[in-house]
């Protein structure tokens, strides 16, 4: 029988960060998040945390493979080279009914699809937000049928101050104030966010129109899920920590299960 008081440590790395969380059962007891510079640094905060590390059971979902390299072998130097590490397909694989080529698909949409089937009703539409934005919709039949692949906010908002030349850099999004920025930063703060969170409820429109009859369910995602998600009418949920759930799961069900039987 699997151990019943390990954790498992659910990483999700990405371009820009990678999140993390200690999941116990269905529970996420600690998460957090660090800059991809940072990212071997992960193991140690969890260390630091005052939690055994002789329970932990390690699953990676990664779209950079060199940094998933880094991690790996910090996590063996602080962990030992015993602990249970799978990372998305590499030495763990799963599958999901798909049309989209395996080949092409992230391990971070993988697993977003992988828990949305679990944990919703479909047909479903998963939106995450991070430094690309993809709308993956999957069928009232549970098919993943493809998706969209969009520039992030962040990245769009960089992108204007290192192509322009009088606007200037937006560190960081806050919160909208109106309509009408009444300086260049506000406005392209409400521009990045009012804009995308109106692209975000048009394609859900499309989408809707697209699956008829059935009612779509739409989930947001990823670490800027919670910034535009106060701009957009069509959410059904936000959970920035679904990534990190659906590997949780997908170690429950795809692991832990297969080593009872």
């Amino acid at each position: 029988m699997p151990n019943k008081q390990s954790l498992i440590l659910a990483i999700d790395i990405g371009n820009s960060a990678a999140t993390y969380g200690l999941c116990s059962g269905r529970q996420i007891k600690r998460s957090g998040y660090v800059l991809s510079d940072d990212i071997p640094k992960i193991s140690l905060k969890i260390i630091k945390s005052g939690i055994s590390r002789h329970n932990y059971k390690v699953i990676i979902s990664s779209v950079v493979p060199q940094i998933t390299l880094k991690l790996s072998k910090s996590i063996k130097r602080v962990f030992g080279s015993k602990v249970p590490l799978h990372i998305l397909g590499k030495n763990l694989k799963i599958s999901v009914s798909t049309r989209y080529s395996q080949r092409a698909l992230g391990a971070d949409r993988l697993a977003n699809v992988y828990g949305a089937l679990r944990r919703y009703k479909p047909p479903i539409l998963v939106i995450d937000y991070g430094t690309a934005i993809t709308f993956d919709y999957i069928s009232k039949r549970g098919i993943f049928e493809g998706g969209l692949i969009i520039p992030g906010l962040n990245l769009s908002a960089r992108a204007l101050g290192e192509h322009t030349a009088l606007l200037p850099s937006l560190k960081k999004l806050g919160p909208v104030r109106g309509l009408c920025g009444r300086n260049t930063k506000e406005a392209i703060n409400a521009g990045v966010l009012i804009g995308f969170a109106a692209l975000s409820d048009g394609l859900v429109e499309r989408f809707q129109k697209f699956c008829r009859p059935r009612r779509l369910t739409v989930l947001a995602t990823g670490g800027l899920a919670k910034k535009v998600a106060p701009y957009v009418r069509h959410f059904d949920y936000v959970d920035p920590m679904h990534t990190i759930r659906s590997l949780a799961l997908i170690y429950r069900n795809e692991i832990e299960k297969t080593n009872v039987r």
